[in-house]
């Protein structure tokens, strides 16, 4: 799937002004790539109506152009696909809610208006894209060390460190970093 991520909307808004002259991620092919659109949906600011989420970016094969035809995606960091929190309160959950122990407790802390429900299901998805996010993570930096203290974290708990370590000079939290970076959805 092919997807850009950028920490900032002026960074993506500098990289879709330079759009015909960039290569398309599927056929790597220039000066066919047109706006096509958004992705809209609901989102922390504007749960009662439709927000704009993504742009997306078309590679014209219609008429003389020479493109594959294919549409791809442009998002900014601070967004999760297919998640109505933004990655601030993603993280401010998940960095809360292994040492709580009570993640019902950590998301209402958000001030969210998702239901109960939701805690466990954003939390299942964390838990099965752990395997993903810290074989990415090794690449760019290693595991903390766990001291002696420390050795009855989670693997969630360790996780949540190495995406700390990982990103700590970033100015974006861990999770935006992360996208931005990976050029990979979070979860």
């Amino acid at each position: 799937m092919a997807v850009w991520i950028f920490a900032s909307r002026q960074q993506r808004d500098a990289q879709l002004a330079l759009l015909k002259c960039s290569p398309c991620p599927h056929c790597k092919h220039c000066g066919a790539l047109n706006r096509h659109g958004y992705l809209k949906g609901y989102d922390e600011q504007n749960f009662k109506q439709k927000g704009v989420r993504a742009l997306r970016v078309f590679c014209s094969n219609r008429g003389s152009a020479d493109g594959c035809g294919r549409t791809f995606s442009v998002w900014i960091a601070d967004k999760v696909k297919r998640l109505f929190i933004d990655a601030q309160s993603l993280w401010q959950f998940l960095e809360q809610a292994p040492t709580t122990g009570n993640k019902s407790r950590a998301f209402q802390a958000l001030g969210c208006s998702l239901s109960d429900s939701a805690t466990y299901r954003i939390w299942k998805r964390f838990l099965k894209a752990q395997s993903t996010i810290r074989t990415k993570l090794v690449t760019l930096s290693p595991p903390p060390k766990q001291s002696a203290g420390n050795r009855s974290q989670t693997p969630a708990q360790t996780t949540i460190e190495h995406l700390k370590e990982a990103f700590k000079d970033s100015t974006l939290n861990p999770i935006a970093a992360y996208q931005a970076h990976t050029q990979s959805f979070f979860i």
